[in-house]
């Protein structure tokens, strides 16, 4: 008789084939430079609410989050300070960015005020675009690039692609 245990995900009160209730199949984890004042300014700007948070002593002996997962209403994202010790390096500094997390809010310019507010750079104003959303991206204090759109328009995925495509064709014009 076998002791090997199955991977498949298990079901129950919490899980649903492996995933916890409240997530989605795709949690970004992200490590930044004062991951405390990151989980502050998601709450406050984002509205996210921490769902769990684990800390323990930093190189100088005050405690840093290692990690955290906080709950943006429909998915979640997993937060911790950069450790290079652990290969967890932050975001580059300067104009340039490495990633950008996509975020939907029922109020774009409402959030991207918040934002700035809050210490955030605004890398594009808050414009409609082809796909059918209120978009605007922003770089946190945190060094990290956001996405931050509305839908405005009530298309399929596939009319919201069909307009894209057709924008980017229209790119390579003169």
């Amino acid at each position: 008789m076998s002791t090997q245990r199955s991977a498949r995900g298990v079901t129950g009160a919490h899980t649903t084939e492996g995933t916890p209730h409240g997530f989605t199949s795709l949690t970004p984890f992200i490590a930044v430079v004062d991951a405390a004042g990151a989980l502050d300014f998601y709450g406050r700007v984002l509205g996210a609410t921490l769902v769990d948070r684990t800390d323990m002593p930093g190189p100088d002996g005050t405690p840093v989050v290692v990690h955290a997962t906080l709950d943006l209403g429909r998915g979640r994202l997993q937060v911790g300070e950069a450790n290079p010790a652990f290969h967890l390096v932050p975001p580059p500094a300067g104009e340039d960015d490495c990633y950008s997390l996509g975020l939907y809010v029922p109020d774009v310019d409402d959030v991207v005020a918040r934002a700035v507010d809050a210490g955030a750079t605004v890398r594009e104003p808050a414009t409609d675009f082809v796909s059918g959303d209120r978009y605007a991206s922003i770089r946190d204090p945190f060094g990290v690039r956001w996405s931050i759109m509305t839908r405005v328009e009530d298309l399929s995925d596939e009319e919201s692609a069909a307009r894209v495509a057709q924008w980017a064709a229209s790119m390579g014009q003169d």
